[in-house]
């Protein structure tokens, strides 16, 4: 567990720059002016076929898209399923309760042909109401969505974008959807592969979450530069500043290194991965606890019962993303367990950095250009995992030193930078709006 003395060493790291290749040609200055002045702002109809807000990942990312736009001075309407919770300051419009539907975290579930049929109407009359200058759609489902919403009121010529946090065969893959093999389940990929062939060719321009995603959607789709833009996950910095945030009370001896992760608590998420690193890490050592932050609880609850780790695990579940500051800031190390198919990038990676965290991840491309060597195990087997995070837990100071840089290092992942290149995306459609011609 870090020393108050070491938490208040971090470097308070600014934003400092865009993304992407944001805004070529015209100076940041010029940029925000050109898209925060005028009356009434760009705005922006989001399709999110998901429970929003329900404190993960997918969910994350839509909300620092949201926030992103609104720093840019962007107007948001966000249409979405049930049973999330709603924000403060977010116009969310909720379609009604589905018969079926009834879970929060991620996966398939009865009632969902049913619950986009209901966002697809809910869509299309908010559409038809407000007349926004941009439909933009999450999730592969969104996308035909905003489509056939963009279809249907064809006279309006509303540009469709999209936000693709990963391939759609990938995750229907690490969904365990073709796990039978054989002929049916080879057709059964080439089907959903021609599927979301076509779903990419939908929408003007799309956003993807990493390096993997992008290769995946330019060298297996061929969607060309012009129509593809990387848009890595986005943090509120400021959100994680030790001298702003009161740590969480969770029973943590002193002198303890403390592994946290956060996120959901599912086997497609690495859960198998982190059980076996808990397992395989508690036998050797007594000065490593591991904090669990996510949900659902019952397979890791019943797991640590069955192993006797009780002393070892602290079970957090599910907490408001508010509060996730308040709680990562008692770690040391912050641990991704997932290996994904899908090109998805990793959010949680962000927001451990963000809270000066040192990392223990798998060597993926994706992480290892997002946080370097120093945060890799050297393969892709658990134990080699546990190894890393017992590497770390033997130099403290050493890990301390990893979590200031890793701070410093996600300076150019704020909002402001996101809203930069998604303005950027919207200006190049041709948006007129008095906003954007002031």
């Amino acid at each position: 567990m870090r020393s108050p003395s070491q938490s208040g060493a971090w470097l308070d790291a600014r934003p400092t720059g865009g993304g992407s290749g944001a805004c070529a040609g015209r100076t940041r200055q010029q940029h925000d002016w050109l898209f925060s002045q005028g009356d009434p702002a760009v705005k922006v109809l989001h399709l999110a076929p998901t429970p929003f807000f329900s404190d993960r990942g997918c969910h994350i990312r839509i909300l620092s898209i949201l926030d992103a736009i609104q720093h840019s001075g962007g107007q948001n309407i966000l249409c979405t399923y049930p049973l999330g919770r709603d924000l403060p300051g977010i116009d969310i419009r909720r379609i009604g309760a589905v018969i079926g539907y009834e879970k929060t975290e991620a996966g398939p579930q009865k009632g969902k042909i049913i619950a986009d049929l209901k966002l697809l109407f809910l869509g299309l009359q908010a559409a038809f109401k407000e007349r926004p200058d941009v439909l933009h759609a999450h999730l592969h489902e969104g996308v035909l969505i905003g489509w056939l919403i963009r279809m249907l009121l064809f006279w309006r010529r509303i540009p469709l974008v999209a936000d693709l946090q990963g391939g759609l065969v990938g995750e229907l893959a690490d969904h365990g959807f073709f796990a039978r093999g054989g002929f049916f389940s080879r057709m059964l990929r080439l089907a959903f592969t021609a599927v979301e062939a076509l779903i990419l060719k939908l929408p003007a321009h799309s956003f993807c979450s990493s390096g993997n995603s992008e290769k995946i959607f330019r060298e297996d789709y061929g969607l060309s530069n012009r129509r593809l833009t990387r848009l890595d996950d986005r943090v509120n910095l400021d959100a994680y500043d030790p001298k702003n945030v009161h740590t969480a009370d969770v029973d943590i001896p002193g002198n303890t290194f403390v592994v946290a992760y956060s996120g959901s608590l599912l086997p497609i998420k690495g859960l198998d991965v982190l059980q076996r690193i808990i397992l395989s890490v508690s036998k050797r050592r007594t000065d490593i606890i591991f904090l669990l932050i996510g949900y659902p609880t019952d397979l890791i609850s019943t797991f640590i019962e069955e192993h006797a780790l009780t002393d070892r695990v602290r079970i957090v579940g599910r907490v408001a993303f508010e509060q996730l500051p308040s709680y990562l800031l008692l770690a040391n190390v912050g641990v991704e367990p997932k290996r994904s198919a899908s090109g998805e990038g990793s959010g949680k990676l962000l927001h451990y950095m963000a809270a000066g965290l040192a990392l223990a991840a798998f060597p993926t491309p994706h992480n290892r250009e997002f946080a370097g060597e120093q945060a890799l195990a050297r393969d892709d087997t658990p134990e080699a995992l546990a190894a890393h995070i017992e590497t770390l837990a033997d130099d403290p100071l050493r890990c301390v030193r990893i979590g200031q840089e890793n701070r410093e290092k996600i300076a150019p992942y704020s909002l402001q930078s996101g809203g930069r290149v998604i303005t950027q995306v919207y200006e190049q459609l041709g948006i007129t709006t008095p906003t954007l011609s002031s």
